[in-house]
């Protein structure tokens, strides 16, 4: 990245900056949940790398003592009570020149490319937020699409760009990728959430899990059936991990994935919500139900998506005994599953004669 292209994406990255509340000056080192992983390259084998060191560490050292006078500005125009468009920009100016100042840094490039980032500093924040923009998002949004999550669940035009990335793995397992397929029997305990976002304030959220695909036998057609429902669930920077436990603010106990025999692959939405006045207000105890309409719910309590993701799964044996060990009825059947495609191999590619899977 050159200087130019790296300071045009500061200053872009510093305009979302600039809106969220201030809570950097308060962190202290032993806040962070983070460990460097980086081992120091030997010096004094090729020269021209010793070189390259001087150069980056003589930069870094100039732009942080910049970004310290800018931070020191800050705190003076905040501690005197100056308006909120002047301590915006401050902020923006000591996000981009402390960002800046370790941007070329081998240690934070080496962290940032294990995944391993330091949210308290501004260069890991600014990593981290781009990765994110970059071709996670892009995939998120076109199996959203592609799969018509959205429409079915939210209004596109409603939800716009999700700011935050919305972490979903079974207990024991990696993160899902959206739109995986799995197995329901890998589902019969609740997920574990995990929201990666950006503002140092802790804001309420509710945590919703829908079954787009629940068939309606009324109308011959499917409907929503919420799995899960989660209100004031708190969301920082520094705090990512739902806390979904006995603690939580529990409106719908979870239940597991449980397509019917004779249905198409059903699709599960995980999605989080931040609660209304900018996530300071707080739910308590709403009227929801299992058949609730997520558009309406939405609605009615002014929430605004964050974050979104999504599996997919199919009726198996397993999804029987979870009609009678949960819901205590016996499982449903719409008829004979769809037959199996022999001439189908397992990446959804015609068989070739000559192949053998």
């Amino acid at each position: 990245m050159n200087a130019a292209t790296r300071a045009f994406a500061l200053a872009n990255f510093g305009r979302r900056v600039a809106a969220r509340p201030l809570g950097f000056l308060s962190h202290t080192q032993a806040a962070m949940r983070w460990q460097s992983t980086y081992t120091k390259p030997a010096t004094g084998v090729n020269p021209a790398y010793d070189e390259a060191l001087k150069v980056i560490e003589a930069y870094k050292t100039k732009r942080l003592a910049e970004a310290e006078i800018a931070a020191k500005e800050l705190k003076e125009a905040q501690e005197s009570g100056a308006d909120a468009d002047k301590i915006s920009a401050l902020k923006k100016t000591w996000f981009g020149i402390a960002a800046d100042a370790e941007i070329n840094d081998s240690e934070v490039l080496w962290n940032a490319r294990q995944g391993n980032y330091d949210l308290n500093r501004p260069v890991y924040e600014y990593l981290k937020e781009n990765e994110w923009l970059g071709r996670p998002l892009e995939i998120l949004m076109q199996r959203l699409l592609q799969m018509f999550v959205l429409p079915d669940m939210l209004d596109p035009r409603d939800v716009g760009t999700p700011e935050s990335q919305l972490n979903v793995s079974m207990p024991g397992s990696s993160v899902l990728e959206p739109g995986s397929i799995i197995d329901p029997a890998e589902a019969l305990q609740q997920p574990e959430i995990e929201l990666v976002t950006f503002h140092d304030d802790t804001r309420h959220h509710t945590l919703l899990m829908v079954d787009l695909d629940e068939p309606f036998e009324e109308q011959q057609s499917f409907r929503e059936q919420l799995h899960w429902a989660v209100a004031d669930v708190p969301f920082s920077k520094m705090q990512s991990k739902a806390v979904t436990d006995d603690k939580a603010n529990v409106l719908l106990p979870y239940i597991p994935p449980h397509p019917a025999k004779g249905t198409p692959t059903h699709r599960y939405v995980l999605a989080v919500f931040e609660q209304g006045k900018g996530g300071r207000e707080q739910l308590g105890t709403v009227d929801i139900s299992r058949n609730t309409v997520v558009r309406d719910f939405v609605s009615q309590h002014s929430l605004r998506l964050v974050g979104i993701s999504f599996f997919r799964a199919s009726w198996n044996e397993a999804v029987d005994g979870v009609y009678r060990n949960v819901l205590k009825t016996e499982p449903p059947n719409y008829g004979p599953m769809p037959a199996e495609r022999k001439d189908i191999g397992p990446d959804g590619r015609k068989i070739n004669m000559y192949e053998n899977y």
